[in-house]
């Protein structure tokens, strides 16, 4: 099901400094975002924010996409799912 164009999607990607797939995972997100248009935020997960987001989604892993609320990805996710889930 396609989105109106009023609708902002709104992807959020849980990382760590820690983390060995992060950085490929954010880089990722960024370039789809330069591709697509959709509201981006990083979050790491060792912040404050970070902390009340794995406790509100059970976050277990990073990095951890979230889109609308809904946890989407575990990992780094395939553009074609990525794409899919942001259009």
């Amino acid at each position: 099901m396609s989105r109106g164009a009023f609708v902002m999607v709104k992807v959020t990607l849980i990382h760590a400094s820690w983390c060995t797939v992060c950085p490929s995972a954010r880089r990722f997100w960024k370039d789809l975002k330069s591709e697509y248009d959709f509201e981006y935020e990083e979050v790491d997960v060792e912040t404050s924010q970070g902390q009340v987001l794995k406790d509100k989604y059970g976050i277990v892993g990073v990095p951890t996409t979230i889109i609308d609320g809904n946890v989407a990805f575990t990992g780094l996710p395939k553009k074609a799912d990525a794409i899919a889930s942001i259009i």
